[in-house]
């Protein structure tokens, strides 16, 4: 009887260390999409590298973070957000991606994030938004 307790108890505690395992893979965190549902360029900011590439409709470049943090600021005040979701997510070793759609007004946007961990943090390095035709 005890083996079989501490068997069911070892899987439990795995199966939950999987769920736990699975909700840190993800290629893109919590923060950054709240941070976009909100139009808030500053905490946006604080998940990018260093030096960001960023491809956006207007306006393409590498950037340091606060160069980033006044373009994704532009870009918010232009099209001020009215919804946006993850539509998918990979990873693939040490990178990861995401795809999100985003809609402001008439205007509809794809991002595509590309994240890398580094200093246990992941951090995005290319942010690409693309307008997308209705």
């Amino acid at each position: 009887m005890k083996i079989l307790t501490y068997l069911i108890l070892s899987v439990a505690a795995l199966m939950v260390m999987a769920d736990v395992g699975a909700q840190t893979n993800n290629a893109i965190t919590t923060d950054v999409v709240n941070a976009i549902r909100k139009g808030d360029s500053e905490s946006l900011s604080k998940n990018f590298y260093g030096n960001i590439e960023l491809v956006l409709p207007a306006k393409t470049g590498v950037y340091s973070k606060n160069q980033a943090e006044m373009v994704m600021k532009d870009f918010f005040n232009e099209y001020p957000v009215d919804h946006f979701n993850i539509i998918h997510e990979g990873k693939k070793e040490n990178a990861s991606f995401a795809i999100g759609n985003y809609d402001s007004s008439n205007n509809h946007f794809r991002f595509t994030f590309l994240t890398k961990v580094q200093n246990s943090k992941l951090l995005i390095h290319q942010l690409r938004i693309e307008k997308q035709d209705e």
